[in-house]
């Protein structure tokens, strides 16, 4: 059965213990006030300043703000965010987030995440279902010195709900269009000021916007069902404990990807005849320590994380029988990272920290090419292993009065191991293995910061960065690759230069920052065509360099009115990739970047004193993305493109009514592209079109 029926198991059970509790609301997540701009901090627990103390672009995305705006996964803060963009890549197999031009569509990230403070390591975990979230925050710009090295274009911070903060219990469906049907339930139980705990389920499922002409069939249905458990215990006034658990299961069926003549610039249908589709179990684990006492607090952050993949793909996408792959993989992580930071200093601040890793991926694949009448198996054995120190130190009214350093540095050390092998066979043969060997790579850096900032008052500063970014090399396991010249690729690195200030105005009714940047990256890693062969390898390029500004505003006008208007460019290109005497890309704009990121809001809460509604909320908003580059001749791209989402809540005690709709206009784009070199054809998959649902959600 297509269906998942785990959700409805786990809604039996909390069920129970929504039967058993006296919950309580403490929170009210609807007002425009429950939010004033000047006091929001950091949650992360490196930095857990205001938001306008920080030398650096955050954005923060609220409980509230992902709730107006529908925002259910990361793609969906795509340009939300300045200068953020996440490639629809039509599965959860992969989740490419690009920050100021920097990302990977293959391969390990550039951008990373952080969920509870759990790293996810890998892209393939990236694409998860929200719930239970209580805000998200982006840090644009290199993070290695706290971060380490996925971080080079930036941090995504995920938070959930703390059930210490919130004492309810809500359950809340939805329904709409192309067959969409979501179902949630969050309970949260503060047992006493010591202890709490929550507990929550979510099922999705799509029919798919798209068919299968060769059988009819959708060509991107797909259902998730997944569960979270938080514990929280503050033990003593010093110490406290966290342990939350999280689980996903996740099936696809299909990849909506059709034949695109780039001479007129048009899609056909999709049309494959394989059965393809894709399969994912996740699974997390973190154990948070906390002592703090009132000279210093020290965090520990022991972390699990389990993947479980399996692809099917069609992967010539046509109704020939022409390739066929399937691939499984297995993903184990454990990490360990100790802060230790001072706690109040008004003069001087500082933190150290350590942390560890270990990966081990499984990789299996199959397949068979059918023009060739050839079948393969390739096995790929990756283990990577990491160790790191760093400090930060921030000194205030440094030389003068309201100027504050901050400088930070960090090692990073790396191993990495690849076991591969290859076996094929022509007809009805036995498989023979013709490739078996062992690669090993050692990487080194380090990763220094320095920042600048200068506060004029309560309400206006600016500051000046200048940060390094890195990412380790790694390993192409395409069966198609010459082993002795593509089979590794190396780091890459950048210096992030930013200028930028934040300011809040009005009585805290209007807040404006902006920031421009200039990012000079060597050996970037760059996706391209097996030379003479199937699917894409990664290589470096020699200098790139992304280049750009941001700015976002938000106001509050009046009563319960609330706008928002946030813009990014970027200019990414390259500056020296020279592949042979008669090809070079030098001065093309580097693929996958948008030139720009749009986004415009407008909300207003209207309350009602007599009568059967509470309030009525209503949510606008615009986003656009700009014109980026497919290919790295730049001959194939997506034009700037807008959508406008809406959102009509009412709400009546505890009860609240939405109707929301994305993409209201049902504007056209191709949300992604690739070719096949070998076939001689070009792919895109179709951007989403209108769809219009409602929400039912009640509140105990």
């Amino acid at each position: 059965m297509k269906k998942i029926v785990l959700p409805f198991v786990l809604f039996i059970l909390l069920g129970t213990i929504v039967k058993a509790q006296n919950v309580r609301i403490i929170t009210d997540t609807t007002n425009i006030e429950d939010i004033i701009i000047d006091e929001v901090t950091v949650k992360s627990p490196k930095e857990m300043p205001q938001v306008r103390e920080v030398p650096a672009s955050i954005s923060l995305i609220s409980a509230r703000m992902l709730e107006n705006n529908e925002i259910k996964s990361i793609s969906d803060i795509s340009s939300t965010v300045p200068n953020f963009f996440m490639i629809d890549y039509g599965s959860k197999l992969q989740s490419p987030v690009f920050i100021r031009g920097i990302g990977s569509r293959l391969g390990a990230p550039s951008v990373g995440l952080y969920v509870d403070n759990i790293p996810f390591s890998e892209k393939t975990t990236f694409g998860f279902d929200f719930f239970d979230i209580e805000r998200i925050e982006v840090l644009r710009g290199p993070q290695g010195t706290l971060y380490g090295r996925n971080s080079m274009g930036g941090t995504i911070n995920i938070f959930s709900k703390s059930p210490l903060y919130y004492d309810e219990t809500n359950i809340s469906v939805a329904a709409g269009n192309y067959g969409y049907f979501n179902g949630n339930i969050n309970h949260y139980n503060k047992v006493s000021d010591k202890f709490g705990y929550s507990i929550s389920a979510n099922y999705n499922a799509h029919n798919g916007y798209f068919t299968n002409e060769f059988n009819g069939d959708p060509a991107d249905d797909q259902y998730s069902a997944s569960g979270r458990l938080r514990l929280v215990w503050q033990v003593s006034d010093k110490f406290s404990l966290e342990n939350i658990s999280s689980y996903e299961k996740s099936e696809q069926y299909g990849f909506p990807y059709a034949v695109y003549d780039t001479e007129n610039s048009s899609a056909g249908d999709v049309n494959y005849n394989d059965e393809s589709g894709y399969k994912r179990d996740l699974f997390s684990n973190g154990l948070v320590l906390k002592y703090r006492n009132e000279n210093v607090e020290l965090l520990s952050t022991t972390s699990y994380t389990y993947y479980d993949g399996l692809m099917d793909a069609d992967q010539d996408y046509t109704a020939a029988p022409i390739y066929y792959f399937h691939t499984g993989d297995i993903q184990n992580m454990i990490s360990q990272e100790l802060v230790l930071k001072s706690v109040s200093n008004v003069k001087y601040n500082w933190l150290f920290g350590a942390y560890g890793f270990y990966q081990n991926m499984d990789q299996q694949t199959t397949g068979d090419i059918y023009t060739a009448k050839m079948k393969q198996d390739i096995q790929s054995d990756f283990d990577i292993s990491g160790l790191a120190l760093f400090h930060q130190s921030t000194i205030n009214d440094f030389i003068i009065e309201n100027l504050t350093l901050t400088a930070g540095i960090r090692l990073d050390l790396e191993k990495d191991k690849l076991g591969y092998s290859l076996a094929s066979a022509i007809g009805d043969a036995p498989l023979n293995t013709t490739v078996e060997e062992d690669y090993e790579e050692n990487f080194t850096e380090i990763l220094p910061k320095l920042a600048l900032k200068y506060k004029f008052n309560n309400s206006l500063n600016t500051y000046a960065t200048v940060s390094k970014g890195y990412k380790s090399g790694g390993f192409n396991t395409n069966s198609s690759i010459d082993i002795s010249e593509y089979r590794s690729y190396d780091a890459e690195q950048s210096w992030n230069y930013e200028l930028g200030f934040k300011s809040s105005m009005a009585n805290n009714r209007l807040y404006f920052d902006a920031a421009v940047f200039y990012i000079d990256w060597k050996e970037q890693q760059i996706d391209v065509p097996v030379p003479g062969g199937r699917g894409n390898m990664k290589t470096n390029a020699g200098e790139s360099v992304s280049k750009g500004f941001e700015l976002f505003v938000k106001a509050r006008p009046g009563k319960n009115w609330e706008a928002t208007l946030g813009y990014g460019y970027t200019h990414a290109t390259f500056i020296d990739h020279v592949v042979s005497e008669e090809l070079n890309y030098n001065g093309n704009f580097i693929p996958y970047v948008p030139r720009s990121t749009v986004n415009v809001g407008v909300n207003k809460v209207v309350e009602f004193k007599n009568g059967f509604l509470d309030k009525m909320i209503a949510n606008l908003s615009y986003r656009g993305v700009g014109k980026h580059y497919w290919n790295l001749d730049n001959s194939n791209y997506q034009d700037y493109y807008g959508l406008v989402d809406g959102k009509l809540s009412f709400v009546s005690g505890k009860v609240q009514l939405d109707i929301w709709g994305k993409n209201i206009f049902n504007n056209s784009y191709n949300s992604y592209y690739f070719e096949i070199a070998q076939l001689h054809k070009s792919y895109v998959q179709l951007g989403k079109p209108a769809s219009l649902g409602v929400n039912l959600k009640v509140t105990f």
